[in-house]
């Protein structure tokens, strides 16, 4: 194997020897057929001279030179149709010449060669870092993959590391990239370990490295609180894997796939991810959605559903909840879970929430004309409710259209309140005060759903559907009561969402829960099925049949 890999090295070195000595004998004709070195013909010597430098540096301008000198010398007459030889003294300060401009060449050559290696050594180590950068990672796993050597990729990224670096010290990002490189050259070396930035390290582990024992250590030591040049602070580092067992595969390849495998999880947090062949096409398919998502608005894709909710006290409609839906056409369908996420990523959700108003209170005011007199709430994001002008842009669309603010209600998730509280109270409590309701959704997921109840301005509490599918539990129901009797103690009305059983339906009303939304009554509905849904549930077929 070595000897084949030799193999072009010694093939380019023959050729090149080849070339040098055909140019020395044919100067060396070229002069001799020209009479002489009385003629300037033999100045074609520095031509392999300098070539030879070129080739070999110092040595091969030297040698070259030692060899035209001796050419040139006792073996070339001055004259040759005279038949006149050159004095010793000639020829020897020739070849002294000849040997100077060669170490000259040559040096110039070496130093020329120098600093381009250092110039590539340069573009192959992270400035920050001090370690090998991207460029010689794909290097060397291009190197790997020609040697069949199987190995795994590990991408370590420091999810918190540019919060630390701007609200603390730049400088403690140093100590942490030199803490975490010494540690894992331990086991691996230095030459395993690459930085693409300051936020992530990759690792080329073999296979008899104990990576995985030691990444996990790695971990626990930067999970918990970490004390370096008087600052405390926790270390979030999500590390992803992939097993590369042969088979062609490029280096970009290989590393981006360790790289999709660590954008699982949560961003803040912790842990160690495997790559696995759905995540690429999860990737893409987000990707696309992207791109689709933009458009959507106007093909006109996007539409409305309406989930009634139930009062099962008096077993009366007593509003919706506005969801938005995608059409996709014979695309694969997506779930609002789905595209509203990826909407609030991109920061296309502020266009999401103004279609969804928009043509809600539209539905509104034309079953208002109706005599579908509802109310309805719309979900909202934290980002959206602390946006001046979408929050000033819904006041003035509400006050264009007269529309009764009491009969609009925000909803906004515990999670978010949890997340983002501090941020949202003032404006929610401001919202309430112009006489917009509020509700909480997903209440009991939380980290303290009681002290949500209590803390934020609210007038509806939406019981999460986890708690309503296990009411059958003693300990469930139990938690659902107190939650019931603690929001009434606080004049806050509760709804169960996600009702589907008419079990469910009865323990709900035995502790005395004020509404319900759910497939048990009916799954959302476009408007004219939620019209004909309202005539028939409130038994007013005569009255469905005159606005038809």
């Amino acid at each position: 194997m070595n000897g084949l890999k030799n193999y072009p090295k010694t093939f380019s070195n023959l050729f090149k020897i080849m070339q040098i000595s055909l140019l020395l004998a044919a100067a060396f004709l070229i002069v001799f057929l020209t009479d002489g070195t009385r003629n300037v013909y033999l100045q074609l010597f520095y031509i392999p001279l300098i070539l030879s430098a070129y080739y070999w540096g110092v040595k091969g301008g030297i040698s070259a030179a030692i060899i035209s000198g001796i050419i040139l010398g006792p073996f070339m007459p001055l004259s040759v149709s005279e038949g006149i030889m050159q004095s010793t003294s000639n020829w020897v300060i020739r070849l002294l010449i000849y040997m100077l401009i060669g170490y000259i060449i040559g040096y110039a050559f070496n130093r020329m060669a120098r600093l381009d290696r250092e110039a590539q050594e340069r573009n192959l180590i992270n400035p920050l870092t001090g370690i090998y950068n991207t460029n010689k990672l794909l290097i060397d796993l291009e190197k790997r993959i020609e040697e069949g050597e199987k190995f795994t990729l590990i991408s370590i990224k420091l999810t918190n590391i540019e919060s630390i670096e701007k609200y603390l010290d730049y400088k403690i990002v140093e100590e942490i990239i030199k803490g975490l490189v010494s540690g894992l050259e331990h086991r691996c070396g230095k030459d395993a370990i690459y930085s693409s930035s300051n936020d992530e390290i990759i690792l080329i582990a073999c296979s008899n490295c104990k990576y995985r024992e030691n990444v996990n250590n790695t971990i626990k030591k930067y999970s918990n609180p970490v004390k370096v040049k008087n600052y405390t602070f926790r270390l979030a580092l999500k590390i992803g894997m992939y097993d590369y067992n042969g088979g062609y595969e490029s280096p970009i390849e290989i590393f981006n796939k360790a790289r999709i495998a660590y954008e699982q999880g949560d961003s803040k947090e912790s842990g160690i991810y495997y790559y696995k062949d759905e995540l690429e096409e999860q990737r893409r398919e987000a990707l696309e959605i992207t791109g689709s998502l933009l458009e959507a608005i106007k093909k006109n894709e996007l539409y409305l559903v309406y989930q009634p909710k139930i009062n099962i006290i008096d077993n009366s409609i007593v509003g919706v909840e506005v969801l938005v839906r995608w059409d996709r056409g014979d695309k694969k369908p997506l779930g609002p879970s789905v595209f509203i996420v990826i909407a609030e990523e991109i920061g296309y959700i502020r266009e999401i929430s103004r279609f969804i108003i928009n043509n809600a209170i539209t539905q509104i005011i034309e079953w208002k004309n109706k005599g579908i007199k509802i109310n309805y709430s719309i979900n909202l994001s934290a980002k959206e409710l602390c946006d001046k002008d979408f929050m000033e842009w819904t006041k003035q669309f509400f006050k264009d259209n007269e529309i009764d603010k009491s009969m609009f209600e925000i909803e906004i998730t515990e999670r978010v309140l949890a997340k983002e509280g501090k941020k949202v109270f003032d404006i929610l409590q401001n919202l309430r005060n112009m006489g917009y309701k509020v509700s909480i959704d997903d209440f009991g997921t939380g980290f303290n759903s009681l002290m949500s109840a209590v803390e934020f301005p609210v007038d509806t509490l939406k019981i999460d559907k986890y708690f309503i599918d296990s009411l059958n539990r003693y300990d469930i129901r139990e938690i659902v009561s107190a939650i019931i009797k603690y929001a009434h103690k606080l004049k806050i009305k509760v709804i169960a969402e996600g009702v589907e059983t008419e079990r469910q339906l009865k323990v709900l009303r035995r502790l005395k829960c004020d509404m319900v939304q759910g497939y048990y009554y009916s799954k959302p509905l476009l408007p004219d099925e939620f019209e004909r849904f309202y005539y028939e549930f409130n038994n007013l077929e005569e009255e469905y049949q005159k606005v038809q």
